[in-house]
């Protein structure tokens, strides 16, 4: 093996444990001191939580170049994470809030708890030119160990929040006719606008509860639980941004939205709509064809159908997977910055769409709308976009919402949209607008 290759060279090793010590491993996304990346995705059923970071992957060193050596095939192990991700949303605009969060973030864990379907493993991060003999390294991971198992299960109370401050509703129709007026003069085609509720949290938030509230609610959508220092980003997304096995390049459009019926019968009556009505179709396949358009430079053989309906808990979407084989050695970052952001959290066309936003928005949407998850240098990997989502920051919450404004668009049906996107995070809590 060359320098070069120890210098970037990593040792992954295996080791299967109990379903009792994986729900105490859990218990440590409550702890302060632990750097913590939460991943739950039902569609696989793999749920990992992965502790501190042993490596930041920078300009200098780029993730293709990285070698993994490992004993996951005595396990049948072929999807372990090894390099984690996050991305903010672009924007002109710095605020102390995100402090803790890189612009971007892709990392090798020390530490990996991970469940594939009824198995659970131990997994560990070792630097292939670390300077530690073994004896060194199994007691630092013994130590590590008992203190996870010290962790005790807290007493689970749903956290409440005070209301501080939302967005009047004279300020967002402003807003949204400035943009219907761009769109109008034929300058931009759509452009998607966000607002925020600033909350205060009255006592701290049990982790583990939302996590389990957050599965309940949203069986279908990616889980992410992602805590650096005193801040804490949170979600249930329901949108994908791809996933990779090995060639095959899965993504989806995700646009288009109504609420939920009471009943089955109104629930049935609003999917149809959603299905038929012009404006939400031309927004839905607005999506549709900048993914495939922007795909199809890097894969070919590209599968779709009509959409349909993805139902959630408040909202229902127009819903369009799409599939492709990849072609040629394309690596994972660049993949993601020529789809992200899509015109479901942004615009288009894009460039206009962010500077849009940029002038009209008075807050960094962060990781709100950014990009989150997982791959590793066999080929696979998970990336979600990171809507329905909120940061939580020592006593402070800010929860997010975006709709997309296309012609046909009202100030008064995308507030109200925003209301029940709000929700998804909202509901997790006890809440009371301010005195």
């Amino acid at each position: 093996m060359s320098s070069r290759n120890i210098n970037n060279s990593f040792f992954v090793y295996v080791q299967p444990i109990g379903k009792d010590l994986f729900g105490k491993a859990l218990l440590a996304i409550n702890h302060d001191s632990d750097s913590c990346f939460y991943w739950n995705n039902p569609d696989s059923n793999e749920i990992f939580l992965a502790i501190d970071e042993l490596l930041k992957i920078n300009d200098v060193i780029h993730p293709e170049d990285l070698y993994f050596i490992s004993n996951k095939d005595e396990f049948q192990l072929e999807r372990i994470p090894e390099i984690l991700v996050s991305i903010k949303f672009p924007s002109n605009k710095t605020e102390t809030i995100w402090e803790a969060f890189e612009h971007s973030n892709f990392f090798i864990p020390k530490f990996i708890f991970f469940q594939k379907e009824k198995s659970y493993y131990f997994i560990i991060f070792f630097h292939a030119l670390e300077n530690k003999t073994s004896e060194i390294i199994i007691e630092e991971i013994d130590q590590r160990l008992e203190k996870i198992i010290s962790y005790k299960t807290k007493n689970q109370t749903q956290a409440k929040l005070t209301i501080l401050n939302n967005l009047k509703y004279d300020e967002w129709k402003g807003m949204v006719n400035h943009s219907l007026q761009k769109i109008g003069e034929g300058k931009i085609r759509k452009v998607v606008l966000s607002r925020y509720l600033d909350c205060e949290i009255n006592n701290k938030p049990d982790l583990t509860l939302l996590t389990r509230k957050l599965k309940e609610d949203y069986p279908d959508s990616y889980i992410f639980i992602y805590r650096k220092s005193d801040s804490i980003f949170l979600g249930a997304s329901p949108e994908k941004l791809f996933v990779i096995n090995k060639k095959i390049i899965e993504t989806e459009a995700l646009a288009g939205t109504v609420k939920r019926g009471e009943s089955d019968y109104t629930d049935n009556q609003l999917s149809d709509f959603l299905l038929n009505d012009r404006k939400e179709l031309a927004e839905h396949n607005n999506v549709v064809e900048y993914i495939v358009s922007t795909i199809s430079e890097f894969a070919d053989g590209i599968q779709f159908d009509k959409p349909s309906v993805k139902k959630l808990k408040y909202v229902q979407h127009l819903w369009t997977p799409i599939k492709g084989t990849l072609t040629g050695d394309y690596s994972v970052n660049s993949i993601i910055n020529k789809l992200h952001p899509t015109p479901a959290v942004c615009g288009d066309p894009r460039t206009t769409a962010l500077e849009l936003i940029n002038y009209l928005e008075n807050f960094e949407r962060g990781l709100f709308t950014g990009v989150i998850g997982w791959y590793s240098n066999n080929g696979f990997g998970e990336l979600a976009v990171a809507i329905r989502s909120a940061l939580i920051r020592k006593n402070k919450l800010l929860l997010f919402a975006g709709c997309g404004i296309v012609e046909g668009s009202t100030p008064e049906k995308e507030f109200y949209e925003t209301e029940l996107k709000l929700k998804s995070i909202l509901s997790l809590f006890q809440h009371e607008p301010a005195n």
